[in-house]
């Protein structure tokens, strides 16, 4: 693979000829999920299993069947509020702790420091560590790079075209209130302080990031000789392809983690017809196809479903792959502006100091 990330779970992969799917034997298990290598010399699977927008015993049957079908990481957040159905899904699951990647997020409201003078951040990992009853997590993202609360949006289902109308009554509002962006290079900072091979942190990513927000925070990390993200998770799929965020990650070592792989909202994918014929002619449904997508451009991914034949769904993608000429064709379908890398439901200024 391009980049040097990748460590391969299917040996299976270099075989792979033209558009022809591989015959697996009944004993094969071709939910080997390959595993990518981070900048700290860990592994993160590589198709992980999201939890975004599952609540309750949703969230729960979805994780504990997820894990007991052969997902091995976990996508979750604070502002989630499902850290604590995760955790009770992976004790039911009996797959042991070490064999589970977990990654969560800190939320924007605790950057900062707290009334004590001390980082709000540190408090808010102990409350993730409780509820996902665990002493560690394998991977700690910033969610959101901005301070909030400005524009009339989001949510916005009308797309990009749609006028930025700040909001008046919320001009001095934010979150934190006195929110910099040197606030989030020191928040990040603070969130290096408890990475350790052995302690509560294992490694710090960051999620919806600019081009230039990237740059900066890489900027800061060699100026205070701070770990740099080994992941960076923003949105990517055939109609926002994220090239610039892509190819820098890819420059520096940084591997990309993709959401909203198959769209959501207003973003159709799977209703896209150049998606569904081009699915077609390889005998696979149009997620599938999506999934496969990102693998071939290097991107870690997040598929989730609550249902187990989906989730079942979106692992069988690795005994096929797209040629060169559809690989372009999905990726001519980008439809966003430039430097802009949100899409199906954070409409927002392409670089959010704003938002």
């Amino acid at each position: 693979m391009e980049n040097g990330h990748f460590k391969h779970g299917l040996e299976e992969e270099d075989k792979i000829i033209s558009s022809k799917r591989i015959k697996f034997s009944s004993g094969e298990n071709r939910y080997r999920i390959p595993e990518l290598e981070l900048a700290n010399g860990g592994r993160m699977p590589q198709v992980q299993f999201g939890t975004y927008k599952m609540k309750g015993d949703d969230c729960y049957q979805g994780v504990l069947s997820a894990l007991r079908l052969g997902y091995r990481g976990l996508d979750t957040a604070s502002v989630y509020s499902n850290e604590k159905e995760c955790a009770k899904a992976i004790l039911d699951s009996g797959v042991p702790r070490d064999q589970i990647f977990i990654q969560t997020k800190l939320w924007r409201s605790f950057m900062g420091k707290g009334k004590n003078g001390k980082p709000l951040c540190d408090a808010e990992l102990r409350k993730s560590l409780r509820n996902l009853g665990t002493d560690y997590v394998d991977m700690w993202l910033m969610h959101w790079p901005g301070p909030g609360r400005h524009l009339n949006y989001p949510p916005v289902r009308m797309g990009m075209a749609r006028p930025k109308q700040p909001i008046i009554t919320n001009k001095d509002k934010m979150v934190p209130l006195d929110w910099s962006p040197a606030m989030r290079l020191e928040t990040y900072a603070n969130m290096c302080a408890h990475i350790s091979s052995t302690g509560k942190v294992r490694a710090v990513g960051v999620c919806n990031f600019s081009l230039r927000q990237l740059k900066e925070l890489l900027d800061f990390c060699k100026e205070r000789r701070l770990p740099r993200p080994a992941v960076v998770q923003n949105e990517c799929h055939p109609y926002l392809t994220a090239e610039p965020v892509r190819k820098y990650c890819q420059e520096q070592g940084i591997i990309f983690q993709a959401y909203a792989s198959l769209g959501a909202g207003m973003v159709k994918l799977m209703e896209d017809q150049n998606i569904v014929q081009i699915a077609d002619s390889y005998d696979v449904t149009p997620a599938q196809l999506l999934l496969r997508w990102g693998l071939q451009h290097n991107l870690a991914l997040l598929p989730k479903s609550s249902k187990a034949a989906r989730q079942k769904s979106n692992l069988e993608i690795f005994d096929f792959k797209l040629s060169q000429e559809d690989m372009k064709a999905l990726d001519s379908l980008h439809q966003g502006e430039e430097n802009q890398n949100t899409m199906v439901g954070w409409l927002r200024e392409h670089d959010p100091d704003f938002y």
